[in-house]
């Protein structure tokens, strides 16, 4: 699965983080239901996201990962 993070926990991220606002949020899930595919490539897709902002937050899911894997 390319969304590195739980969608809620990534959602809120994005957004806290100024990455993308509640509109661009709620367009991009609409695609997501419809293409059935991963937040992020969707957010890539539309161009709220740029592939250099993709790569941090694929690292950032790897560490998350780490984490809850280790607790």
């Amino acid at each position: 699965m390319l969304d590195p993070i739980p969608p809620p926990v990534l959602e809120e991220y994005l957004l806290q983080a100024g990455i993308i606002d509640r509109s661009q949020l709620s367009l991009a899930k609409k695609l997501q239901h419809r293409q059935q595919g991963p937040l992020l490539m969707i957010l890539l897709e539309l161009s709220f996201i740029d592939l250099e902002q993709l790569r941090r937050l694929l690292d950032l899911g790897r560490t998350y990962d780490h984490a809850a894997n280790a607790g």
